[in-house]
C-alpha cells in the first residue's frame, strides 16, 4: 500500500502521477484480487480512489522506511527535471500532507525548511539538502 500513498500523495498536492497510481493499484490488485480494500480502490473513479487512499494513509499505520524508500526513489528523477524554487514549494507542500508523526523525522523533516535557503540566494546548501534527503535510504 505504501506505494499506492506515495502516489495518491504526489497527486493531491499537483503531480500528475495519475497512471503511476492506476498501474500500481492495478498490480496490488492483480496480486491479491480478494482484498477489500483493493477491491473498493478499483470501483472508485480515480478522484475518489485518491481522495481514499490519503484517508487510509492517514488513518492506517505506514511502513516508514517502505514509504520513504518509494517516495525517494519517485522523487529523484522530479527533483533532476524540476526548477530548484517550484521543486521547494512543492516539498513542503508535500511535508504539510504527511502523517504528523513521520513529519518530524528524517528525511521528510528536510523538506519543511530545506528551501529557506533560496530566500538568501543559497542554492548550493538548498541542493545538498535536498540531495541528503533524497538519498537517504541509499546505504
Amino acid at each position: 500500500m505504501e506505494e499506492l500513498f506515495v502516489y495518491s500523495l504526489l497527486c493531491s498536492i499537483g503531480y500528475e502521477k495519475n497512471e503511476e497510481y492506476n498501474n500500481s493499484l492495478d498490480r496490488l490488485f492483480n496480486s491479491n484480487p480478494t482484498d477489500e480494500v483493493l477491491i473498493d480502490l478499483e470501483g472508485r473513479n480515480f478522484k475518489d480512489a485518491i481522495l481514499h487512499t490519503l484517508h487510509l494513509m492517514n488513518s492506517n499505520a505506514i511502513n516508514v522506511d517502505e514509504f520513504g524508500k518509494i517516495l525517494m526513489r519517485v522523487l529523484i528523477p522530479i527533483y533532476r527535471e524540476s526548477n530548484i524554487n517550484e521543486f521547494g514549494s512543492m516539498m513542503y507542500k508535500l511535508w504539510n500532507s504527511i502523517q504528523s508523526d513521520m513529519s518530524y523525522i528524517e528525511p521528510f523533516h528536510t523538506f519543511s525548511y530545506a528551501d529557506d535557503c533560496l530566500s538568501y540566494g543559497d542554492e548550493k546548501q538548498c541542493r545538498e539538502l535536498y540531495k541528503k534527503a533524497l538519498n537517504y535510504y541509499e546505504t
